[in-house]
């Protein structure tokens, strides 16, 4: 039997997911915070069409994504290059008032400058390569989940999430 929700219930089961989900999608917190806001508001604006769906989680997870393709996708790279120079001020800051050994030290900034290089290219990709591989490494969907939440089929999800590990190693091979 299905869980009967109501808006405050389902707000407080799955915010911390919509919530990690948006930063993956926005890579920065304050496009995250309205991007979560808008859609917890669409959310809301469609809950009555929520006894249709099969997956409460897809459901939720699908109108995050369709609101960040419909409102973020198409921000200005510029304000991408701005708040990564902010970013990585900070860290620099926060890593030199650290007093770690240096070996610890190091590994910490070649674990950092890794993921960031790799979100930085994930960032890069074409929209129907980066969203399977953020749901599918990121947030460990399933190739059923994800092809229900981007409602594609699965065997262009295993296609999708190829191409884009392939375009990935060949961009890294190039820096």
């Amino acid at each position: 039997m299905r869980k009967v929700f109501n808006i405050e219930s389902m707000i407080y089961v799955y915010k911390d997911d919509i919530y990690k989900l948006c930063l993956k999608l926005s890579d920065n917190k304050i496009d995250a915070d309205d991007l979560f806001q808008d859609t917890w508001l669409k959310i809301y604006n469609n809950f009555h069409k929520l006894e249709e769906q099969k997956s409460v989680k897809n459901w939720l997870y699908t109108i995050c994504i369709n609101t960040y393709r419909d409102e973020y996708s198409k921000k200005k790279r510029w304000l991408n290059v701005i708040t990564d120079f902010f970013d990585s001020k900070i860290k620099h800051e926060v890593m030199e008032s650290q007093s770690l050994d240096i070996d610890e030290t190091e590994s910490i900034v070649f674990n950092s400058i890794e993921k960031e290089v790799i979100q930085n290219l994930i960032k890069d990709l074409d929209e129907k390569y980066k969203l399977p591989i953020i749901l599918y490494y990121y947030l460990d969907y399933s190739y059923s989940d994800i092809a229900n939440v981007l409602k594609i089929p699965i065997g262009t999800v295993k296609y999708r999430l190829n191409n884009g590990k392939k375009l990935l190693k060949e961009k890294l091979k190039s820096i």
